[in-house]
């Protein structure tokens, strides 16, 4: 709550201009019914109209202060509301980057996506009515009842009578509505989930046909999201009805005893009355304003505490400091180690990795090799200490990965993640991203080492060509060569292919690695793979398979020692594979 508040300080001189239009108009609105009171008893009754002009006047020129400071204050008040959010947002969206893979993980995509958009969205509207909330709602019901009580005491009490009534059943409305909202916001974090797996696994979904259990788990989600939603809108909505009975029944009671005492004597003139009931449809307002403000206090508090976790979250080494001098050597290779590595994902029932051990000594080229789900990946999250591992060592040239930084660590390497990821802007700028000084000499080599010359010389503006984000206006092989150009224009002295060559063809494939391993000569190369074909270009070749490194060798070796391996051949290669005839590495 305080890091939310910090971002209203450059606004407190603004805020404090909004409370005085608040409060100017404020006291014009409880003048008026006084104003009109005077015009009754002693204009009207007096059939004095120089009286009648007069107050009137004065009427107007409360009416006018009234619409001057209210249009003041809300322009001042939205342009500080405006500020406000986007500066939150900002903050939010800053955190989020400094977060670590872990705590990332944590909270997840989907739940961040909520919190810096729907979240902030409900902060700043309780910014929005935040001066109108503490100021006018408080004045109009102190100051109005004050006034009512002086114009007549008794009509006044028959009315005040009701509040307590109508905010003890506000209370009671509101005591279940914090954990409605909260259940509901956790829905819509996973029907967020739900809907990015499907967007970015559609194929795969589409290819096990599993679209109508997908469907079901969004349909779960968006019922529950819609129930809990439902139930806390009904809920709150039971609030104006109850409250404008109420105050319609006192406003009934004020009339029959006005007109009593008016018919008895006890009052002689009509304007205090009138006074009253002008007063009593002011704090009828703000008694309803207020009823809503608590009743929307339970969903401001969810909001807060979910955005609260994230800013709340310790501030990571994250390695992502651009002075942090290289440990070792960027133009020569190193070697690797991983020993007996296990880890597990953040609120993961079982072991992602476990004892895994591999080793890719200076200048060689080895194969991780496995199908979906086999932990390939995650074994690159955790040599890039993306994730911290249980137990074992992870070593480079002899160095505990213990006493090396994340920013020292992630020096080392130089990767071609699994997802392509392409950035909106020219082919230029997302292949410099991996060196920013790099000269159009350098481009133009990294380019055609991974056979992207033609696409580029296809297009007018060369590397000028603008990419749209995510790459939609590019295939899949273009996006993956795209991505390992950016890789390799960069010095380092280990490389990691994850699975970047699936969407080529085998030839293409084939040549790009020809010239990049001609590029990297000496330094040491992992190709994280599913295809056959990729893997046979290793020195060594690593199975894995439930997390756990199942073989090891030449791709002849494994042909005759692992079921795994020599499955995947099969079923990429045919069972010729097994008579001895495989691709040419």
């Amino acid at each position: 709550m305080k890091t939310i508040l910090e971002h209203l300080k450059p606004h407190y001189k603004s805020l404090g201009v909004v409370m005085l239009m608040h409060t100017l108009a404020t006291v014009t609105e409880l003048l008026m019914p006084y104003v009109m009171s005077d015009v009754v008893d002693n204009g009207i009754a007096n059939s004095d109209i120089g009286r009648v002009v007069s107050s009137s006047l004065i009427m107007l020129l409360l009416a006018t202060l009234s619409l001057v400071s209210a249009l003041v204050s809300n322009k001042i008040n939205t342009r500080v509301t405006t500020s406000f959010s986007s500066s939150l947002c900002r903050s939010t969206f800053k955190k989020i980057n400094s977060l670590s893979f872990e705590q990332y993980s944590r909270i997840g995509s989907s739940g961040l996506l909520t919190r810096s958009t729907d979240d902030i969205f409900n902060v700043e509207g309780a910014a929005s009515e935040l001066v109108y909330t503490v100021i006018t709602v408080p004045m109009m019901l102190i100051g109005g009842t004050a006034l009512a009580l002086l114009a007549d005491v008794t009509l006044s009490l028959i009315f005040l009578l009701c509040i307590p009534l109508i905010l003890a059943f506000v209370v009671f409305i509101v005591k279940p509505l914090r954990k409605m909202w909260d259940v509901s916001d956790k829905y819509v974090d996973v029907q967020n989930r739900i809907v990015r797996e499907r967007l970015i696994g559609i194929r795969v979904i589409r290819a096990f046909n599993n679209e109508d259990k997908e469907h079901a788990r969004a349909k779960h989600a968006t019922e529950e999201m819609a129930k809990y939603m439902i139930k806390a809108n009904v809920r709150s909505g039971y609030i104006t009805p109850v409250a404008m009975l109420l105050l319609n029944l006192s406003t009934v009671a004020i009339l029959l005893v006005g007109t009593s005492k008016v018919t008895s004597g006890v009052i002689t003139e009509a304007g205090d009355i009138i006074a009253v009931m002008q007063y009593v449809t002011l704090i009828a307002n703000a008694v309803i304003n207020l009823s809503w403000t608590i009743a929307w206090i339970p969903h401001l508090r969810v909001s807060i505490s979910r955005i609260s976790e994230v800013f709340d979250m310790p501030v990571c080494d994250d390695g992502a400091d651009d002075h942090t001098e290289p440990r070792f050597p960027l133009c020569e290779g190193a070697r690797v180690e991983m020993k007996d590595i296990s880890f597990s994902y953040p609120d993961a029932q079982t072991d992602a990795l476990s004892g895994v051990s591999f080793y890719a000594d200076k200048g060689e080229t080895v194969a991780v090799i496995g199908g979906t789900g086999s932990g390939k990946s995650t074994l690159v999250k955790v040599l890039l200490a993306m994730y911290p591992y249980k137990n074992g060592e992870i070593l480079i040239n002899n160095v505990n990965y213990n006493s090396l930084s994340k920013g020292e660590i992630r020096l080392a390497y130089s990767v071609s993640l699994q997802k392509a990821m392409i950035f909106e802007g020219t082919i230029r700028d997302n292949i410099t991203m991996g060196r920013a000084d790099a000269a159009d000499e350098e481009i133009a080599t990294a380019i055609s080492d991974v056979e992207l010359e033609e696409f580029v010389s296809s297009k007018e503006e060369g590397l000028d060509f603008l990419l749209v984000g995510l790459g939609q206006n590019v295939s899949g092989g273009q996006k993956q060569r795209i991505n390992m150009a950016r890789t390799v224009i960069r010095e380092a002295p280990i490389y990691i292919f994850d699975d970047s060559f699936s969407a080529l063809d085998y030839l293409t494939e084939r040549k790009i690695q020809q010239k990049l391993f001609a590029r990297l000569k000496g330094r040491t190369k992992i190709l994280v793979t599913q295809r056959v074909s990729t893997a046979l270009a290793a020195d060594r070749i690593y199975v894995m398979d439930r997390g756990r490194i199942s073989a090891v060798g030449t791709h002849e070796e494994l042909l005759r020692s692992s079921d795994i391996y020599r499955e995947i051949c099969v079923s990429q290669l045919g069972k010729r594979v097994l008579g001895g005839d495989t691709l040419e590495a």
